[in-house]
């Protein structure tokens, strides 16, 4: 790897350690954002989620440099915002009480860049696969 891709590399990967380090800091009231309560948390969320997700997709871009892989770690990305961060969000403003299964699993995959992570070896698998074919 070249230098720029390795410091790419080093820094997304310090800064998913980062975000998870300071994890209970309130971002919401550093930035005056939203009252508070279920605002503050909602934007906490969304703010950790966008942050560790785009660390995720420059670290993906430092492994692999190739546009295509990027865009679609980005659209996997705004799949995760539907599928995952929206329904999170409706369940802990509409059900506050409720703390089964569901939610923990949304929990895990919305503070952690879970999607991201897993497009890595299936990405690098892909490659792999079109060097083996004699591909580009």
């Amino acid at each position: 790897m070249k230098v720029t891709r390795w410091i790419v590399a080093l820094l997304s990967i310090a800064g998913l350690l980062l975000v998870f380090l300071f994890q209970k800091i309130d971002v919401a009231a550093m930035l005056g954002v939203g009252a508070k309560g279920i605002d503050r948390f909602l934007v906490n969320r969304m703010i950790r989620f966008l942050i560790n997700d785009a660390l995720a997709v420059a670290l993906i871009y430092a492994l692999f440099v190739e546009r295509k892989y990027v865009v679609f770690a980005l659209y996997v990305q705004l799949v995760g915002v539907f599928l995952f961060l929206i329904p999170y969000f409706i369940l802990k403003v509409y059900y506050p009480g409720y703390n089964g299964p569901l939610i923990s699993f949304l929990h895990r995959l919305i503070l952690n860049p879970t999607l991201l992570m897993l497009l890595i070896p299936a990405l690098y698998y892909q490659k792999h696969m079109i060097r083996k074919s004699g591909g580009v």
